[in-house]
C-alpha cells in the first residue's frame, strides 16, 4: 500500500523513537497522530510531568515538550531532567508566541526547535524533519524566511485546514468515510464535507487525480 510521508522526497530507513511530554490532551493527540504518520517515526512514550521522564530517556531520539506557560523555564527544566550521564534526546518545544530573540535564545541553550502551540500540522512536520536532520528550527511566525513563504504561496496543499490535512492522507490511501471518522473521532458526514473541501481547494475531481497530485508533490511514496 502507498505510504504517506508528509512532503519530503527522501525516504529514511532509520526508525526514530519520539516522546511527548505535556498536559493538553488535544494537542498531544494531534502531535502523536502527525508523528505516527511519518514513515520513520513512532511515538513510544507519552508523559505529563518532567519527573516521569528519566526512565524513558535512554529510549528516545526526540522529545516533544508541549507547554503553554512560562516558556523561559524550558531550558532550565531541560538541563535539570536531561543532564548527563542520562541520554539526551533532542527537544522540540511548543509554547506561546514570544519574541524571535527569546526563541533563538532557547536554541542557544540547547533546544533543537521552538514551535507555537497553534502551529499548523505541516509546520510541526517540517520542524520534526529539520531536527532529525540535525538542523535547528524556529516557527515560521517567528522566523518568516522568504523560502518558506514562497513554498506556502506556491503549494495549494498548505491552504488546507488543520482537520483537512489530517483527512488528506487517509483519503489518499483509500480509507472509507467511516474508517476516517473513527480514526479522527468525527462523524462520517463531517468527513464527507472535509473531503469535498479538499477536492475544491486542490482543484481535483477524482481520487486518482488526488493520488497523482500527492505523488507529484512528494506527499506519498510507493
Amino acid at each position: 500500500m502507498t505510504k504517506f510521508h508528509w512532503g519530503f522526497s527522501r525516504r529514511w530507513e532509520t526508525m526514530y523513537r519520539i516522546g511527548i511530554l505535556g498536559h493538553t490532551t488535544a494537542l498531544k493527540d494531534r502531535v502523536a497522530f502527525l508523528v505516527n504518520q511519518q514513515a520513520n517515526c513512532t511515538v513510544t512514550t507519552q508523559l505529563t510531568e518532567w519527573t516521569e521522564l528519566r526512565p524513558a530517556l535512554a529510549t528516545l531520539d526526540v522529545l516533544l515538550v508541549l507547554t503553554s506557560d512560562y516558556p523561559e523555564d524550558l531550558p532550565t527544566l531541560a538541563h535539570t531532567y536531561l543532564a548527563p550521564p542520562t541520554a539526551t534526546p533532542k527537544i522540540i518545544a511548543f509554547g506561546p508566541l514570544c519574541s524571535k530573540h527569546l526563541a533563538e535564545n532557547f536554541l542557544h541553550q540547547g533546544l533543537a526547535a521552538y514551535l507555537l502551540t497553534d502551529s499548523p500540522n505541516h509546520e510541526i512536520v517540517w520542524a520534526l524533519r529539520s531536527v532529525l536532520a540535525d538542523q535547528a528550527y524556529l516557527d515560521a511566525q517567528l522566523d518568516p524566511c522568504p523560502t518558506r513563504k514562497q513554498l506556502v504561496t506556491n503549494n495549494r496543499y498548505t491552504c488546507l485546514s488543520k482537520r483537512e490535512i489530517e483527512v488528506f492522507p487517509l483519503m489518499v490511501l483509500g480509507y472509507a468515510n467511516k474508517e476516517i471518522a473513527a480514526k479522527l473521532f468525527i462523524s462520517p458526514k463531517t468527513v464527507e464535507a472535509h473531503k469535498a473541501s479538499i477536492m475544491h481547494k486542490l482543484k481535483m475531481h477524482s481520487r486518482p487525480e488526488l493520488v497523482r497530485y500527492a505523488l507529484q508533490n512528494n506527499l506519498i511514496t510507493t
